[in-house]
């Protein structure tokens, strides 16, 4: 990610990220209350240091049911503590298994029925709770959040997307070379990650052409909260005043089969952007991935900091399902993300 474009000047003070389990913590928060009914178990768990996946084949393993069985809303990081939801699958009158079994790093929060499975994104919002240690110049950090919550950062998918050292992307560049992929998950996760890369692009393009905040003809807004979104021709005052409240957001594409959905000025803007990556548009669309978009960029909700002593830092704000706390961070502090995962 050190290519991609900042939406403010490159950072310059320095910290130290993910020094501590308890330095990174993330809590899902779900649309919905549970039903207290159905046939599956809906869990809220901690983790410390562990991985989404190998938390879902630990719930299969107590529960004796397939993995596939076992669905979560969204990925979380290994490296420091998280809450997140699970849903398992099981007869309505199967007994609720014995928790002392499970690795002493896994929590159970709480457990309630319910009648339907957790899909993926199906959350409300990731609060973050985020200490930075020996920060170089707390002075400069405090104004550079103030910056960031008028401004916000760009919406950049972030280096856990791409796996270690860009394996993601490289098994993505093989398969559409040829290489078979069995494994469906992995075959979704490579996608995915070609697909968020093409996606980082076109916001780096859009924001080094001073049009990050700026509307052209044609531009795809989405409504603030949702995945709709309507085309801006022409350019009304009305539509103006709504991107300046935040009411409406710029979107770039997550490109697959099918037409860009934007027009005019902005599809000129997106076909010229993409024909580098030509190769990967044509993998993508050939995956029969569907068109979507994204905003451009996002901005954490609800943000407050206090320093600690030894210049260290808290961070406290929330994000939308599928944005990322190291995109904050990258437009905040000169850190090596690649190697803070």
């Amino acid at each position: 990610m050190t290519e991609l474009a900042y939406l403010s000047a490159t950072p310059v003070v320095t910290a130290l990220f993910k020094q501590q389990v308890e330095d990174f913590q993330v809590v899902e928060v779900l649309p919905f209350s549970p039903s207290g009914e159905g046939e599956h178990w809906l869990l809220e768990i901690e983790k410390r240091g562990e991985n989404t996946v190998w938390v879902a084949e630990q719930l299969a393993r107590l529960f004796k049911v397939a993995v596939g069985v076992v669905s979560y809303a969204g990925l979380k990081d290994r490296q420091g503590i998280t809450r997140q939801w699970f849903s398992v699958q099981q007869p309505k009158n199967d007994p609720i298994p014995d928790f002392k079994s499970l690795p002493k790093s896994l929590a159970v929060l709480q457990i309630s029925r319910h009648n339907r499975k957790l899909r993926r994104g199906a959350l409300s919002h990731n609060e973050f709770s985020i200490r930075l240690r020996q920060v170089s110049d707390i002075a400069a950090l405090e104004q550079r959040l103030q910056w960031l919550s008028q401004h916000g950062v760009p919406n950049y998918f972030g280096p856990q997307r791409f796996g270690h050292h860009g394996q993601n992307l490289e098994q993505a560049r093989a398969m559409f070379a040829g290489k078979r992929i069995k494994n469906k998950s992995k075959r979704s996760l490579y996608l995915s990650a070609a697909r968020s890369f093409v996606f980082n692009q076109l916001v780096s393009a859009r924001i080094n052409a001073g049009l990050a905040d700026t509307l052209m003809t044609g531009d795809c807004l989405m409504l603030q909260g949702k995945h709709s979104f309507f085309v801006a021709d022409p350019i009304t005052d009305e539509i103006t005043k709504r991107l300046a409240e935040g009411d409406v957001q710029i979107s770039a594409p997550l490109v697959g089969d099918g037409d860009l959905t934007c027009s005019k000025e902005a599809l000129s803007f997106e076909k010229q952007q993409l024909e580098p990556y030509a190769d990967w548009v044509d993998g993508l669309a050939k995956a029969r991935l569907s068109q979507e978009r994204r905003p451009l960029l996002v901005r954490p909700m609800q943000l407050q900091w206090q320093t600690e002593s030894e210049n260290n830092m808290w961070m406290h704000f929330n994000l939308p399902p599928g944005c990322y706390a190291t995109s904050i961070l990258r437009e905040l502090v000169n850190i090596p993300f690649e190697e803070s995962k």
